[in-house]
C-alpha cells in the first residue's frame, strides 16, 4: 500500500515568504511616502496656477474684476471672487460670476507661506490688468518640498520648486 503525500506548503516555507513580502514592504514604504509628498507638492501648484490663470482670463473675457483670495492664516485656501472680500474658509462663501473656485490646502497636506501670514488679495480689474506693484509669489510647504506660484505685474502666471521635481523647473 503506497500512502500519497499531501500537497501544499509547510509552515516554514510559508514564514519565509512572508519575512521577504515584510521586507521588501519595509524598503518600500519611504519612498512611496516621498512620491506621494512629490506629487501632492505639484498638484498643488498646478491647481494653485491653474485658478489665478482662470482668474485673469474671467477678469479679461467679462471685463470686470476678479479678485484672487490667498488665506496664509489658519485657513490655508486659495480662492476667487468678484464680491469685495470673502472667507475662502467657508465653502460657499466666495463666488465669481456665479461660480465657486476654491483651492483648500489640506487637501495636498500642505500650507500658505507668506511673510506676514495673512488673507492677500490680488485684483485682476479686466481693462487694464494689473496696477503697478501688485505682483505677489504664494509659497506652499508640504512636509518635505517648497513651491512658489509667481504672478508678475502683467498678471502672468508660473510655478517652481526648489528641489528638483520632475515636470517642474527649479526657483
Amino acid at each position: 500500500m503506497v500512502l500519497n503525500k499531501a500537497g501544499g506548503f509547510s509552515l516554514l516555507e510559508i514564514l519565509v515568504v512572508l519575512c521577504i513580502v515584510v521586507i521588501i514592504s519595509a524598503l518600500a514604504v519611504p519612498s512611496f511616502v516621498e512620491w506621494r509628498q512629490a506629487n501632492a507638492i505639484k498638484s498643488a501648484l498646478k491647481h494653485t496656477a491653474d485658478i489665478a490663470k482662470y482668474a485673469r482670463t474671467l477678469s479679461i473675457s467679462e471685463r470686470k474684476p476678479v479678485t484672487l483670495v490667498v488665506d496664509a492664516s489658519a485657513n490655508h485656501c486659495i480662492s476667487i471672487t468678484s464680491a469685495s472680500d470673502c472667507d475662502c474658509s467657508a465653502a460657499s462663501s466666495c463666488h465669481v460670476f456665479s461660480q465657486q473656485k476654491r483651492l483648500v490646502m489640506q487637501n495636498y497636506h500642505a500650507v500658505i507661506a507668506s511673510p506676514a501670514n495673512k488673507k492677500s488679495l490680488l485684483t485682476f480689474d479686466g481693462t487694464h490688468g494689473m496696477s503697478f506693484g501688485s505682483a505677489m509669489t504664494v509659497s506652499i510647504t508640504n512636509a518635505r518640498y517648497t513651491g512658489k506660484v509667481i504672478i508678475n505685474n502683467l498678471g502672468r502666471v508660473r510655478y517652481c520648486t526648489s528641489t528638483a521635481l520632475e515636470g517642474i523647473p527649479l526657483c
